[in-house]
């Protein structure tokens, strides 16, 4: 017993001695030193890696990041990883509680690989010899190219063949991934080698009794020699020839010999096929009794106020300087009197007039061959008169009109109409009221059937007369139901990569045919197409970025005459403007939103809803947890540190970041507009979903929402405030605040007012102008190729004065577009973002609005890209509405723009141009 309590008292005080020790040893002998830093390269998006190589102090050491482009939590390895290129900040904490710092930059190009793809169609719909080649830049290799579902052949998923062959026509959906595991994808069309044949005719030419040369003729898209012509005659024969070329209208042309003999109504065909190399054919059935064979009365009202007639009976053959192509040269045409007796003889001339009215006379043709007859009655003369007076709906090209058709018993009659009588006006559907004018006369009408333009609804009189002095009238009521009504509409479906759409629709009340459509639709020069259907719908694919113009132009197949009050009008056209937005790489926010449930996290990404096309997918490949592919933005039950995020939109291309993840913060205050006494402020916070914000104020009142407006701002609305943000994610909720001070004519936190630049001789000079800083430590400037990665490239260190003017100059700038942005860093760490600004080329003008912030009746001079085509400027509220649109000229690169009847408030500045839509934004005090 004894001998247990000394050994355990031993060991107590060996304890202590122990610890009389180790805190002997702090502070440290040696100071705590930072020897080097090791740098690996980040070759994707966040894998860059500092080994961190420390001496003296007291170990353990505890090393973590506390600024640059992504921070992390204390751990005890001094292996930092999963490092996105930038500057950082090392802190070394020893077990003394003795912190050293040192600097590093992790170095890398990385940036998300960038896919065109290129096509060879194949020659025929059903031939297999089209062909798809990849060309990818960017990204890490080795990469594979791969041919996915749904196409109509899968291929690929193997490092290096990026050209795809024996393939047939249809949609192939083509999907690059790098070494990195980013992605991205491209649908494209294999257009089989479009053809088509039909029979454009097959007319018979006399060669003989009997005997004639039928010549075939076929028109043909997508030339596919050889062509087999084969005609089956009305006997069953079967002759084929072989065409290798075209005629010299590009057509194809066959000439066969057939034997015919005709008998006037034997029913007897010929039939005509045309087959191309694809196989595609063309037929026709050709009834040989409508080849011109028989004899027709055609009668005619003869010259003068007689009203008698005269009848050709074979129009066709009459002394043509041709000869007859269904007999020989000479064709005898004997009348013969209902009596029997001959009247008249004539040698190829048909025409027979100055016969009086009867039944019963007859038309004898006799040529080289055979002879034939044709009875016939002679009509008499009648008094002039109108037979038909209708709305003609199908004849206006107005909205909300119609036209009207009149016939005749005599259709050779000169003359003139008058409208006598009808409604006192006409709305029309741009609101305009026009007064009609009555009598309203029609000069030099010839009565072959008339159509005017343009009636609305009343009940008009119409009154027909001849130069002979013959009169006639008519009563017609115009009902609401008669008038015509068309509607247009253009919608754009924001696409992948020059893969959006525009949907177009067009209704209307006047189809009658789809051989003749009422109204046309363009699309800028890429789509002309009639709406041949009373509700017509259809699209144009595969847009790349730019300005449409959609438009529907009424249309109708006849040629009215229009009334005289009418006579300016012309037809209607309906317009709409469509802008199809430049594709963007999907993106997320480089902050998450946080809510802690005990020790662990639940984390939502933020996508910015304006890039790449939804929906999106999510998942964490690297990191404590790694998981599969999601739709949700919210990931559970993850412990703190360091994860790389990857999201892929409805395009399947990807973006990933690495986001360190502790504990929730209140994001910065941005403050917009004047806080002096008297002036309007609005103080914001980042909206998402996940969160939701409380202000307490300086009196105690509380406010919620993530903005608070003070308008006009008063002394009580100075002082502290209290800002709540409370993050609920998946059924967790935190909650944490920080108070911030409004002084007089002050910012809550340091305020942005101006970032812009211009590029000049291979460098681009920045400037930027900022107030009220506080506790801010520097600013980044960070420069990307693609305007979604961005690598550091200056670092300048913040001056905290109320106002600030800061410039940067790269000397060393890469060909075609590059973006900057800055990265302002707080002493905190915290870190925020600027707006993105772009420079297209050595020759091009930045985007630019001066000033940022205005006062009074200051107008706004933007400074814009040169563009060889006329571009427009819009001011547009936060609410969407555009306030002003202002084209620009080719070759204008400024604009002053008088902002006076503008209230208070925020507004966007937009500049369209040069398949580019960039906008910065404006407070108007």
């Amino acid at each position: 017993m004894r001998r247990t309590l000394n050994h355990a008292i031993l060991c107590m005080l060996l304890i202590i001695v122990t610890m009389q020790k180790a805190k002997a040893q702090c502070p440290a002998a040696t100071p705590l030193t930072i020897n080097s830093i090791n740098i690996t390269e980040s070759r994707c998006a966040a894998t860059g890696k500092a080994t961190v190589s420390v001496s003296g102090g007291s170990s353990p050491y505890v090393f973590s990041i506390i600024a640059g482009p992504a921070l992390s939590l204390p751990q005890s390895s001094n292996i930092l990883q999963s490092l996105a290129p930038g500057s950082y900040t090392v802190l070394v904490t020893d077990s003394c509680n003795t912190s050293v710092t040192g600097n590093f930059t992790v170095t890398g190009t990385y940036t998300v690989p960038s896919l065109d793809v290129t096509t060879q169609s194949p020659s025929c719909s059903s031939s297999s010899d089209g062909s798809i080649t990849f060309y990818v830049t960017d990204g890490h290799g080795p990469f594979i190219d791969s041919l996915v579902s749904p196409s109509p052949v899968i291929a690929g998923l193997s490092a290096g063949n990026n050209v795809f062959t024996n393939l047939p026509a249809g949609d192939y959906t083509c999907k690059v991934i790098d070494s990195c595991g980013n992605f991205q994808t491209r649908v494209v069309t294999l257009s089989a080698g479009t053809s088509s044949v039909a029979i454009g005719g097959a007319g018979l030419q006399y060669l003989g009794c009997d005997s004639f040369a039928c010549n075939v003729r076929s028109f043909i898209t997508g030339f596919k020699p050889p062509y087999t012509v084969s005609l089956t005659g009305p006997d069953g024969t079967v002759t084929t020839n072989t065409v290798n070329t075209p005629d010299i209208f590009g057509d194809i042309t066959s000439q066969f010999t057939l034997k015919y003999h005709h008998i006037p109504g034997d029913n007897k065909t010929m039939a005509v096929r045309v087959t191309n190399n694809c196989g595609v054919t063309g037929s026709a059935v050709i009834d040989l009794d409508l080849q011109g064979f028989d004899m027709v009365a055609n009668s005619a009202v003869l010259p003068g106020c007689g009203g008698q007639f005269a009848y050709t009976f074979d129009q066709y053959n009459d002394n043509s300087q041709f000869p007859s192509s269904k007999h020989c040269s000479t064709i005898t045409y004997t009348l013969v009197s209902p009596t029997g007796a001959i009247l008249a003889t004539q040698t190829n001339n048909s025409t027979f007039s100055g016969f009086p009215p009867a039944a019963g006379y007859k038309v004898i043709r006799q040529d080289c061959c055979q002879k034939d007859s044709l009875q016939f009655d002679w009509a008499g003369g009648a008094a002039f008169h109108i037979t038909n007076a209708f709305p003609m709906i199908y004849a206006s090209c107005k909205e909300g009109t119609t036209g009207l058709q009149m016939d005749f018993n005599f259709n050779s009659r000169q003359g003139y109409i008058v409208v006598a009588s009808g409604p006192s006006s006409m709305t029309t559907v741009d609101g305009t009221v026009h007064p009609l004018t009555y009598p309203d006369t029609i000069k030099n009408v010839t009565f072959n059937g008339v159509l005017l333009d343009y009636f609305t609804v009343g009940t008009y009189k119409i009154i027909a007369i001849t130069t002979c002095g013959e009169k006639d009238s008519v009563m017609v009521t115009i009902g609401p139901g008669d008038l015509r009504h068309s509607s247009f509409s253009a919608s754009l479906v924001k696409g992948c990569t020059n893969a959006s759409k525009i949907l177009l629709f067009a209704s209307t009340n006047t189809y009658w045919s789809s051989a003749f459509p009422d109204g046309t639709i363009t699309v800028n020069s890429i789509y002309n197409k009639g709406a041949n259907s009373s509700s017509f719908s259809d699209e144009v694919t595969n847009l790349s970025p730019g300005t449409y113009y959609a438009a529907y132009h009424y249309s109708t197949a006849y040629n009215p005459t229009i009334l005289n009050d009418m006579s300016g009008w012309g037809c209607d056209v309906v317009t709409d403007t469509i802008v199809v937005p430049v594709y963007t790489q999907p993106l997320f926010n480089p902050a998450a939103a946080v809510a802690l449930c005990g020790a662990t996290r639940q984390v939502a990404l933020l996508p910015d809803s304006t890039r790449g096309i939804l929906p999106f997918q999510f998942q964490i490949i690297n990191g404590l947890n790694a998981t599969p592919m999601q739709s949700s933005p919210v990931f559970t039950g993850l412990p703190s540190g360091t994860y790389t995020f990857l999201m892929a939109d409805a395009c399947a291309n990807s973006y990933s970041r690495s986001i360190t993840i502790d504990t929730l913060v209140v994001p910065n205050v941005v403050t917009t507009g004047s806080t002096c006494i008297g002036g309007a402020a609005v103080l914001s916070l980042p909206s998402s979903p996940f969160f939701s914000y409380s202000w307490q104020r300086p009196g105690g009142n509380i406010s919620t929402g993530n903005t608070l407006v003070l308008n006009p701002v008063s002394i009580l609305d100075t002082g502290k405030y209290i800002i709540s943000v409370t993050s609920t994610i998946g059924g967790c909720t935190s909650t944490t605040s920080k108070s911030l001070t409004l002084s007089v004519c002050s910012t809550l936190a340091e305020t942005l007012l101006h970032f812009s630049g211009h590029r000049k001789s291979g460098t681009v000079q920045l400037y930027w102008q900022t107030t009220n800083e506080e506790n801010m430590s520097y600013y980044l400037v960070e420069r990307s190729t693609d305007g979604i990665v961005f690598t550091p490239e200056q670092r300048v260190t913040a001056t905290e004065n109320s106002m600030n003017n800061y410039t940067a100059t790269d000397m060393h700038v890469p060909s075609g577009t590059v973006y900057y942005r800055l990265q302002m860093v707080e002493n905190s760490g915290m870190v925020r973002y600027s707006p993105i600004i772009l420079f297209n080329n050595n020759n091009e003008q930045p985007f630019n609005v001066y000033p940022s912030l205005i006062t009074g009746n200051t107008p706004v001079t933007v400074t814009c890209p040169v563009t060889n085509h006329t571009s427009y400027i819009r001011i547009i509220g936060v609410d969407g509405r555009v306030w002003r649109t202002i084209p620009v000229a080719a070759g204008i690169t400024q604009t002053r723009i008088d902002v006076t009847s503008l209230a208070t408030g925020s507004y966007f500045i937009v500049f369209t141009g040069n398949n580019n839509l960039v906008s910065i934004s404006v407070w108007k005090e």
